[in-house]
């Protein structure tokens, strides 16, 4: 974008040369100019400030932070509305409609006609990483928590299966009742799903409660939690999950004990 607004700035100089050149009466031509090269200086000088103007706010209209949130509305509207894709499908792209499998996505091979399933594939979750979760609602666990929060140890992504990626999660559990209060640190695994973008965590208790973490694919520092029970995928708590700057709180819940209460979330 910048090159081409170079082009036409040049374009426009030369044009503005050969005009004050031509309006300039045929016996002072050889005359001295340089009043006319300063009247120039100061023309080419206005245009450059606008062109300025004119990159900056295009500059401004592409901002990748911009663009993200634009990204991550419209996602929220194809949430509610549907994007015409079956239960483990991808959708290519609104504006070129395709569905194709999941786990198609990001596996190095362009299956969409607009190459959309191989455009986000970084993954943007890494060892450290802190997210900390406020309940919303929550009618099993029998902790009855006001956060839950998890945060990632240990990443693993396989070349020859590059749509998945393994980790090991420590879940940080805060809880508050009339009868006790405390703090609980669970290990467990977990892998993401490029196609559905959701980080899935195993069921670290004998409750068998396990939990989900859908992403938009474009706001990297906010998901959607779900915990669910593992034999019927019944959902039974939500949860919202925003990213903690590293060091935020020293990570309060870092060497917590593990809580001896065992059987429940």
């Amino acid at each position: 974008m910048k090159r081409l607004l170079v082009v036409v700035l040049v374009a426009v100089v030369a044009t503005v040369c050969r005009a004050d050149h031509h309006e300039m009466p045929a016996a002072t031509q050889d005359d001295d100019h340089t009043a006319d090269f300063e009247k120039l200086d100061d023309r080419i000088d206005h245009l450059t400030d606008r062109f300025h103007d004119l990159a900056m706010k295009i500059e401004a209209r592409v901002d990748p932070a911009r663009v993200r949130k634009a990204h991550s509305l419209e996602e929220r509207v194809v949430r509610i509305e549907g994007n015409g894709c079956e239960h483990k499908e991808f959708q290519c792209g609104t504006d070129n409609p395709q569905c194709i499998g999941r786990i198609l996505v990001c596996d190095g091979i362009k299956d969409c006609r607009n190459g959309h399933d191989e455009e986000y594939c970084d993954l943007h979750l890494k060892v450290d990483d802190y997210f900390e979760g406020h309940v919303v609602s929550d009618t099993c666990t029998k902790r009855q928590p006001d956060l839950i929060s998890f945060e990632i140890k240990a990443v693993r992504r396989d070349p020859y299966f590059s749509n998945i990626a393994f980790m090991r999660i420590l879940l940080h559990i805060d809880f508050e009742d009339k009868m006790r209060s405390g703090k609980v640190s669970l290990p467990t695994v977990a892998y993401y799903n490029f196609g559905s973008k959701k980080l899935i965590v195993m069921p670290p208790e004998d409750d068998r409660l396990g939990m989900s973490c859908e992403f938009d694919g474009y706001n990297i520092d906010r998901c959607k939690g779900e915990i669910k029970h593992e034999a019927s995928l019944e959902v039974c708590a939500t949860l919202l999950f925003t990213r903690k700057v590293e060091n935020d709180d020293d990570h309060e819940h870092e060497g917590e004990h593990h809580d001896t209460h065992h059987g429940h979330h």
